[in-house]
């Protein structure tokens, strides 16, 4: 059973290891965009039933109707796939002695995946969030992450996450393994 570790982040101690599950970062826009796409698509969708209903001759005009429609789908299973993200999606980390293990899943779903021998991880550490320069600074929560090297590589998980939940889940990864050259957000070089 999954126990809250900090902020959005829960984990599970496995017997070998540790699972810990993150959930996709929600921000102000799937408050704002969601409905407003939602009107959009029933609008589209009702003035699309009535085009297809009616009678219709050919030609050039119900061609573009009918790529207007295709448009259409395609809008629409970009919003489902963008929603289900947003509300279903999340990064779970499995840690073994052996074995580091990164999944991306929607409604449980494993999509991506990649793993990587813990003797070959290294540099763990965070990356805080960075200024957006269009907004005069402001800072974008979901730009912070994760990174580690490994296989002569950098690879970024846990986008979104705030210092303390980064915190937390660095200190729970090193009880696992030492990762060599690794930073806890807060406290000096491990």
């Amino acid at each position: 059973m999954l126990e809250k570790l900090a902020g959005r982040l829960k984990w599970e101690r496995t017997p070998l290891g540790m699972l810990v599950a993150i959930p996709v970062r929600r921000s102000m826009t799937a408050a704002l965009y969601g409905p407003l796409v939602a009107i959009w698509l029933i609008y589209a969708w009702v003035h699309f039933w009535h085009l297809l209903a009616a009678p219709h001759s050919g030609g050039s005009a119900f061609t573009l109707q009918m790529i207007a429609l295709g448009i259409y789908a395609v809008g629409l299973c970009y919003f489902v796939c963008w929603l289900l993200w947003i509300f279903t999606g999340e990064t779970v980390l499995t840690l073994v002695p052996s074995e580091l293990k990164i999944q991306r899943r929607v409604i449980g779903i494993k999509f991506a995946s990649l793993s990587f021998p813990t003797h070959h991880v290294r540099n763990l550490r965070y990356n805080p969030p960075t200024r957006f320069w269009a907004l005069g600074g402001y800072i974008d929560p979901k730009t912070s992450n994760m990174q580690f090297r490994a296989d002569d590589a950098t690879h970024r998980f846990a986008r979104g996450i705030t210092e303390a939940e980064a915190s937390a889940l660095t200190l729970h990864m090193l009880k696992i393994y030492k990762f060599p050259s690794s930073k806890v957000p807060g406290l000096v070089d491990v």
